[in-house]
């Protein structure tokens, strides 16, 4: 009856899980990046056994999205035995240990382990790999609990230094760094409800920051470019380097005098292809995304632009 039960609770706990990530939104998620750095296993098995830790990312109520380069679900292998299996063609026997981690690469820590027998079978060394990697099932139990553990210090992490990823944002805007900036308070999941609504509403405000900026570089980019070409031979120029303006810059009442400017000064034919230009314009503005839509995608741009090699390294030292 007891082993009953049990079976019973596991069946509902993994569903739970499923139904859970099934759910969330991405900004939901506490964000893991799945990296495999062992250098005891061929490069092709460590691609294999990275997109199994993906796999488990995305069962267990996780995302890999960009928004943090800082939590990592990586995995080491410790080769038990390898043996040669007289076949034709012959085989590799291996039986291996996998130990799961996640840690965190900013401060250097692992948060929680879990380690899973496997064996595999394979005409070379990384066909054996693959095979046991095959086994790795994302609603392993041992998983499972690991990455709930993980799950709870990365929002305790996230309550008790909020204010100290707010300062440190502020002092990237203030070095003009508005991409990094957003990037880390974007990287705040909202299951750390009051750390994420303070970093949304910061975040939000060194947009504004951020596009009043290059708003006013811009301006005085196109008036440059106008005043070296203030005939049709600049209009393309100057609409483009226009487009590039927000319309919720402070000083877009001025980006609107001097379009009017440049369109007084114009002849029919230039006229007609300005305003057609700044039609354009107008049609992307209106359908701009929300601040905090520019914010996340501000976010998961410079994310995915980051340098993956210095995560590897410090993954590999585990």
């Amino acid at each position: 009856m007891k082993a009953r039960i049990l079976l019973l609770w596991i069946m509902a706990f993994c569903c739970s899980v499923a139904l859970f990530s099934q759910t969330l939104s991405d900004e939901s998620r506490i964000s893991l990046n799945a990296v495999v750095a062992d250098e005891d296993i061929t490069a092709e098995a460590c691609k294999n056994l990275e997109n199994k830790l993906t796999r488990a990312i995305a069962a267990n109520g996780y995302a890999d999205n960009g928004y943090s380069d800082r939590f990592v679900l990586t995995a080491k292998v410790d080769i038990l035995s390898k043996d040669v299996v007289p076949s034709t063609p012959a085989r590799i026997s291996q039986k291996l240990d996998v130990t799961f981690m996640v840690g965190d690469i900013i401060e250097n820590k692992v948060y929680s382990t879990c380690t899973v027998s496997l064996a595999g079978i394979g005409t070379n060394e990384t066909k054996a790999f693959i095979s046991a990697f095959s086994k790795v099932n994302p609603n392993h139990k041992e998983l499972q609990a690991m990455l709930v553990e993980a799950r709870h210090k990365i929002v305790t992490f996230y309550t008790d230094h909020c204010d100290e990823i707010v300062r440190n944002a502020q002092t990237l805007a203030d070095m003009q760094k508005y991409d990094e900036a957003i990037f880390r308070l974007m990287s705040v999941p909202n299951v750390c409800a009051e750390c994420f609504q303070k970093c949304q509403s910061v975040a939000s405000a060194i947009y504004s920051r951020k596009i009043d900026s290059e708003a006013v570089a811009l301006l005085n980019q196109a008036k440059t470019e106008w005043m070296s070409h203030p005939n049709a031979d600049g209009v393309q120029a100057v609409a483009s380097i226009i487009g590039q303006i927000s319309h919720q810059a402070k000083n877009y009442d001025e980006v609107v005098a001097f379009r009017q400017e440049v369109s007084s000064k114009l002849e029919a034919d230039a006229k007609k292809e300005w305003d057609f230009q700044m039609k354009q314009y107008e049609d992307n503005q209106a359908f701009k995304r929300s601040i905090v839509d520019a914010c996340k995608a501000i976010g998961v741009a410079f994310g995915n632009g980051q340098p993956k090699n210095v995560t590897r390294n410090i993954v590999s030292r585990w």
